[in-house]
This record gives structure tokens, sequence and C-alpha cells, in this order.
């Protein structure tokens, strides 16, 4: 039963019955979300906390009855994880292994598509080598070398004076 049912039969507040049960944590469990699961002995205790507060009784004077713990049937109820791991590891076996194949393709392909871009960048640089030979070869120019390239000489132009304007001058 969820703190809201509780709260409803107990003709409490929903906030009242979580304060309770947090007053006594060792009665009272929450479930992996945190959330507080009611069984029917815990709404008896619950029930018998509010008579000793209806009776003029405070939290801190409350001596929960001593009640047997938890019993293994109630705990499997809120476990989460089924008793039977064996099939579940086997699918995250499985998992782990097609994607592990699946990262292997992807590498492969990526290796394959360098490998043609390497081989088509090869293959401009052998155009461009052979090129420069044939130009070579045909004795068009001497190649300049480094020391010899000068940019010629640009004389500069002097700016004409500015004239000051007339009406300028009597400020």
């Amino acid at each position: 039963m969820k703190t809201k049912d509780a709260a409803i039969l107990l003709d409490v507040s929903q906030t009242t019955v979580k304060r309770w049960a947090s007053q006594y944590p060792a009665s009272f469990h929450k479930d992996r979300l945190g959330h507080y699961i009611f069984t029917g002995h815990q709404i008896n205790m619950l029930l018998y906390i509010k008579e000793q507060i209806e009776q003029g009784g405070t939290l801190d004077q409350i001596a929960l009855p001593v009640s047997l713990p938890l019993s293994s049937p109630e705990k499997a109820e809120t476990d989460p994880m089924p008793k039977d791991n064996s099939e579940l590891l086997s699918r995250i076996r499985e998992i782990e292994r097609s994607v592990g194949q699946k990262a292997d393709e992807v590498v492969s392909a990526q290796v394959l598509q360098h490998r043609a871009e390497l081989d088509e960048l090869r293959q401009m640089v052998a155009q461009l080598a052979a090129t420069i030979e044939t130009l070579n070869g045909k004795g068009t120019k001497p190649p300049v070398q480094h020391g010899e390239f000068r940019l010629p000489i640009v004389k500069e132009t002097p700016t004409p004076a500015k004239k000051r304007r007339f009406f300028r001058s009597f400020f």
C-alpha cells in the first residue's frame, strides 16, 4: 500500500504518515526509489501510533510493539532484481558482443576510407611531379632563385600641403 492510500485509511495527511515512518526507520522501509510501501502489519503499527498520539503521547514517547523482523518473502516483493540472473547476464554479454562487433565494423570502414583518400592524394602528387618535370624539361623559364627576385621600387609621390581655410584661422 502506498503512502497516499495509508494516509486515506488512517485519515491523516501524507506528510504525517511519512513523518511517522521516518521516526521509526527500523519498522518502515523504503523501496529502491525512496518510497514507502506499507504492508498490513505496518498499517497496524501506524494505527497504533495514531492511537497513542490521540491519547496525548509524542513520537519520542511512543515505543512500537516488538514485531518480527521482515521476513524474506516481503523483502522479495520489493526486490526489483530477479532471482535468476543468468538470463539477464547472457543478454548483457550478447549486447556487449554485438556492440564490440559494430565498433570493429565502423573502424574497418574508416580505415578503408582513409586508404582510398591516401591513394587519391598519392595520384595527385604523382601528377604534380610529372607536370613539374615536363615544365622543367621544356626549358620555358629557369626557376627563379630566392635571391634574384626583387620587388620594384615605388617612388613616393609627395602629398600636397593642406590648405587651411580662411575662416578657420580666426578660431
